[in-house]
């Protein structure tokens, strides 16, 4: 049952007149991003230590120092332009972006006199944080709600980012597919099933097309977590980056992932203090809600929109990292440890996102590359 939260009322208002049921990503919507009481938009520590989850970007500077080197080197192969646009889609607080610049400005000076760094993020509670985060940055890091640059070279890069778009959650229900809805049972949120929505009717016309024949019907009561969101973020992004690259780091997986079973109840969970809430109605606007990415559909709006794969899946966040660590024995990584304390510190950071029991296998790695 939910807890009686400040975006519970307004919840209940939109059900009633909206006849008695939302879409789950209605509410996905309404919990994360209401602009007064979304849990993006309130000025509750969400992310770190003292928040509900981490990213690979709040593990003390290694990630950020490790991608710095990525991007330098994708400057090189673009063959170092006079203006390199860097785009992070849903930076949050800032943390990746506060460590990496200042770093690349270090590590890499002539390569940072041609950066530019644009923040799209939606909350303004978020942007009024990067832009204090950042202000020593100057003009070259801008902050903007949904725009991007025009046409640029560069790297956009999202991560975690799709995975806290709103998905409508389908399930396969005696030959056809319904949708859950978020309905009321007196004052208390309840799930319904019914007819498929609007938003979500493309897939369950060509959903059964992904099991190799029209005479092999989907398992009794498979979910399928549908995120129109991802197109309508993707397409653009692919039209306007004009030469680089794209690059995704996220939990999720690939339709044949999704066919041999990976989620048989769903991926879609809510986060608090650290912990994984499978009641995803509980606490409106008080918890993290998200869902793993489907890859496949990332790959097949990118390379329908020009762009292309530099390998034939998403890699592991390992192996993608220990492939910029290595070549200098992670020498950024360590480069100002002052003490062995500090050494072993920066050592298990660097563990947690390489290692298999950390993030290292759960979360992959996306590259889709235009214009080389």
């Amino acid at each position: 049952m939910a807890s009686e939260t400040p975006l519970l009322p307004i919840l209940r208002e939109e059900i009633r007149a909206a006849g008695g049921k939302i879409t789950f990503a209605r509410f996905m919507e309404l919990c994360l991003y209401h602009p007064e009481y979304g849990y993006y938009n309130t000025e509750r520590v969400k992310l770190g230590k003292h928040g509900d989850f981490y990213t690979s970007a709040h593990l003390g500077p290694v990630f950020a120092r490790l991608l710095a080197r990525h991007f330098e080197l994708l400057w090189h192969e673009l063959g170092t332009p006079s203006r390199f646009d860097l785009v992070e889609l849903g930076p949050g607080d800032g943390w990746f972006a506060e460590v990496l610049l200042p770093w690349i400005a270090r590590r890499f000076p002539e390569f940072s006199s041609h950066l530019h760094y644009t923040a799209i993020e939606q909350s303004p509670v978020l942007r009024t944080r990067l832009k204090e985060k950042l202000a020593a940055f100057g003009s070259r890091a801008k902050f903007r709600l949904a725009e991007l640059p025009p046409h640029f070279i560069g790297c956009i890069i999202a991560n975690e980012f799709f995975d806290a778009l709103p998905v409508h959650i389908l399930v396969w229900r005696q030959g056809r597919w319904l949708e859950r809805y978020v309905c009321l049972a007196g004052e208390n949120l309840t799930w319904c099933e019914g007819k498929v929505s609007p938003r979500a009717i493309g897939f369950a016309r060509k959903g059964a097309a992904l099991f190799g024949s029209p005479d092999t019907e989907p398992r009794e009561n498979l979910i399928a977590e549908i995120c129109p969101g991802v197109g309508e973020r993707t397409q653009p992004i692919c039209t306007l980056l004009g030469r680089g690259e794209f690059l995704i780091v996220d939990y999720g997986y690939s339709n044949e992932d999704w066919l041999a079973n990976r989620f048989p109840q769903g991926s879609a969970l809510g986060y608090c203090q650290h912990q994984a809430v499978e009641d995803l109605l509980a606490n409106p606007g008080e918890q993290d809600l998200t869902a793993h990415v489907n890859f496949s559909q990332l790959i097949e709006i990118g390379e329908r929109n020009g762009m292309r794969l530099t390998a034939a899946v998403p890699i592991s966040q390992s192996r993608f990292l220990m492939e910029l660590g290595e070549p200098d024995e992670f020498h950024d990584v360590f480069a100002d440890c002052a003490t062995d304390l500090e050494w072993q510190q920066r050592a298990q950071q660097l563990k947690t996102l390489i290692l298999p029991q950390g993030m290292g296998e759960a979360f992959r790695v996306l590259q889709l590359r235009k214009g080389f």
